[in-house]
């Protein structure tokens, strides 16, 4: 996971399952659920505005990633969308238990990340890079 020093803190929206958050908390992962701040059906533009307002990373399995591009992220902590062909919790936590260890807070800071259990696919200032996490 995370090192101190670069400590992410997430919010997750609603396509997150409790499961995961909970999952993610007994790692000692800072998540605040949508639930948790009774922020439920809402549409994405507003999780996005809560999560900078909040100064937390937006967690998602939103598979219209297209909605997320046009949102400006300069001075957003960032987004993590888990693209993953099972949305059970169980998939999303071992995808999560993956790629979390390589991502810090500078890292996701005004990028969209794409995470899946082999990669992680970061668009910044319209520039693309991908890092394989495939071997680890």
């Amino acid at each position: 996971m995370p090192s101190k020093k670069s400590r992410l803190l997430l919010y997750a929206d609603e396509n997150i399952a409790v499961q995961t958050v909970t999952h993610l908390k007994s790692k000692g992962i800072s998540i605040i659920h949508s639930y948790d701040l009774n922020y439920v059906n809402k549409k994405d533009e507003l999780h996005f505005k809560k999560s900078k307002s909040l100064k937390r990373v937006l967690l998602s399995l939103d598979k219209d990633f297209k909605k997320f591009r046009g949102l400006p992220l300069g001075g957003h902590p960032g987004i993590i969308l888990i693209t993953s062909g099972s949305s059970t919790y169980q998939h999303i936590n071992k995808i999560l238990d993956k790629s979390l260890k390589h991502i810090s807070s500078g890292y996701v800071k005004h990028s969209i990340l794409r995470i899946s259990i082999s990669k992680i696919v970061k668009e910044k200032s319209g520039k693309t890079s991908e890092k394989d996490i495939s071997q680890s």
